[in-house]
């Protein structure tokens, strides 16, 4: 299920269990995936370790982990990285991009203003 080169990323993709019933005490569960809306389901267990092993089988089927999806890219994945590389060239190591502009120029380095 793996996407080629010439064909538009999935926006999302999806891996839970789910149960039968939200009010039964006892339901029963199967694996649930989605990909760019299109459903696998696996057959339903009693035990919810079961249901959990075969959709790690059914998601080995499918190759779900190495499907890549536009959703964590963000909107502007360009920006992200010159805020990154800013951040690097900036020596900071606290995690915050406090300020970091997008024009270059003179970083602070007293992280209290």
């Amino acid at each position: 299920m793996a996407t080629s080169s010439s064909e538009q990323k999935p926006t999302l993709k999806e891996s839970y269990l789910i149960p039968s019933s939200f009010i039964s005490k006892n339901p029963s569960y199967a694996g649930y995936i989605t990909v760019q809306g299109k459903a696998h389901v696996t057959e339903w267990f009693e035990d919810k370790e079961d249901a959990f092993l075969e959709l790690r089988c059914l998601e080995k089927q499918l190759g779900y982990e190495l499907i890549k999806t536009s959703r964590c890219e963000g909107f502007y994945p360009e920006r992200a990285t010159i805020i990154e590389e800013k951040y690097q060239a900036s020596g900071r190591t606290n995690g915050l991009y406090t300020g970091l502009m997008t024009e270059d120029g003179e970083v602070s380095s007293n992280t209290s203003s």
